[in-house]
């Protein structure tokens, strides 16, 4: 993923890349899934690194709707629990995210309202990118 300021101060998200599946037994084929080249132009981004803690915290959405959402817990203990409010929806936990783990979420034309996040533990670090 890349993100790139133009000269309007509007953010342009471009995702690539490609997931591969291999079985080390050789009982099932490898699967490739290609991701496609989408671009698409968004208002706003934040982006950065956050330490979380247990209390949790409502989170700055640079907009609304903030249509992607990018976060790894680069922690080495404390599970990172995302709980969001769909546009139109009502708010959930969405994902508890364990030390390494990552979660993305791109969705074009529509997106969260809101985003709370909390962990296990105190000051656990996390990395992110939110735009929309």
């Amino acid at each position: 993923m890349s993100l790139t300021i133009n000269t309007t101060g509007a953010v342009n998200v471009s995702l690539t890349g490609s997931f591969s599946f291999v079985d080390p037994t050789g009982f099932q084929s490898p699967l490739s899934k290609a991701i496609p080249a989408i671009v698409n132009q968004m208002s706003a981004c934040s982006f950065g690194q956050a330490s979380v803690g247990i209390a949790g915290f409502q989170a700055v959405l640079p907009a609304n709707p903030t249509q992607l959402l990018y976060c790894k817990n680069i922690s080495t203990s404390g599970v990172v629990t995302f709980t969001w409010t769909p546009v139109g929806g009502a708010s959930t936990i969405v994902a508890n995210l364990e030390p390494g783990g990552i979660i993305f979420f791109f969705n074009p034309g529509a997106g969260i309202s809101a985003l709370s996040v909390s962990s296990t533990v105190n000051n656990t670090l996390v990395d992110y990118v939110l735009a929309g």
